[in-house]
């Protein structure tokens, strides 16, 4: 069966190489798996097992609200098996372009079971088992005027990140999931949304979202209050699988093109315009080629006319008087 599967993926490879697109849609779609330079925001896909609970469907239907801008919800189910046979799962994130995936299920082994998941180059990357033990959707809290799908500040709390690797990765898989867009400057008074992350335990994770509102203080600093708004899930870590150090340096490394370097004697100002200082030598401007101007040249022209237009005076000759007049006379 691997021999066949292998063969499979090479005769694929090949017949990829060897017929083109024929179509232009066909074109388009393949121009965009390629890699790019700068890759568009993460996608993630929640599906379900072959079989699931109440609490699983509706954490997932919480999860795709917080991530509603850049996620898909598959509503029918899927018979994968992430951790022993992922090639469907990696086929199915392939087609809708996404690089993380959260896979929801229930079994009397493992109840209440949720594995997020992230892949690269069409394999799986990191992918974390938890068991739902206690669940608040977000119905169940007041309403609150923070938009769906508003950019969280994340808050991880205890030294539990710190102390184990597993878990460190976790939290980097967290920061990824919940924020998929780099920011460069944060402007705090529009800091309305927090999720924090607490690990309790080795094996114990607490979610919280809070809704952030800034008081007077009588002072500069604002006082701030938190107020829960969900999703609220205390998790329980059962399995995790994360890549080896080498396919991780490869998914990590960043090529030469998008390494934006220090360039001398650039910059920019405010507005984001491009400045440069260019150095030159002393240059003889006596000596340089000098394009004549019009004007120049139409106003030469307006003084040569003006010093030879002068009035003409006509030299006329007096007549001499005639022989026939001067005998009658």
């Amino acid at each position: 069966k691997q021999w066949y599967q292998r063969r499979v993926a090479i005769t694929a490879g090949i017949a990829r190489k060897v017929n083109p697109p024929k179509t232009r849609k066909g074109k388009k779609i393949l121009e965009g798996r390629d890699s790019l330079l700068v890759e568009n925001e993460k996608k993630t896909v929640l599906m379900k097992g072959a079989k699931t609970s109440g609490i699983i469907n509706e954490v997932l239907a919480d999860l795709y609200k917080i991530r509603r801008s850049n996620a898909v919800m598959m509503d029918r189910n899927n018979p994968f098996l992430p951790f022993d046979e992922s090639q469907g799962l990696c086929d199915l994130m392939k087609k809708k372009d996404a690089s993380m995936f959260v896979f929801g299920s229930h079994n009397k082994k493992r109840p209440h079971n949720i594995v997020f998941g992230r892949t690269f180059d069409g394999q799986i990357l990191d992918m974390i088992e938890f068991g739902v033990t206690s669940f608040k959707k977000l119905s169940q809290f007041k309403q609150t005027k923070v938009p769906l799908g508003a950019k969280p500040c994340l808050i991880f709390n205890g030294d539990v990140f710190e102390k184990f690797d597993n878990w460190g990765l976790i939290q980097n898989f967290f920061c990824d999931f919940f924020c998929t867009t780099k920011t460069s400057s944060i402007n705090l008074a529009g800091l309305e949304y927090v999720i924090s992350l607490s690990a309790v335990e080795p094996d114990q994770l607490l979610l919280r979202s809070y809704e952030v509102h800034m008081k007077k203080s009588g002072t500069s600093t604002p006082h701030v209050e938190l107020q829960e708004i969900g999703v609220s899930l205390d998790l329980k870590l059962r399995r995790s699988q994360f890549a080896p150090a080498d396919v991780r340096r490869h998914a990590l490394k960043v090529p030469k093109a998008a390494k934006l370097g220090k360039t001398k004697n650039i910059s920019h100002d405010m507005a984001g315009t491009k400045m440069a200082t260019v150095h030159m030598t002393k240059q003889n401007i006596a000596e340089m080629p000098q394009a004549r101007m019009k004007g120049v040249k139409g106003s030469k022209r307006k003084e040569g006319d003006e010093g030879s237009k002068k009035k003409k005076v006509k030299k006329v000759k007096a007549a001499e008087p005639q022989e026939n007049d001067m005998d009658t006379s």
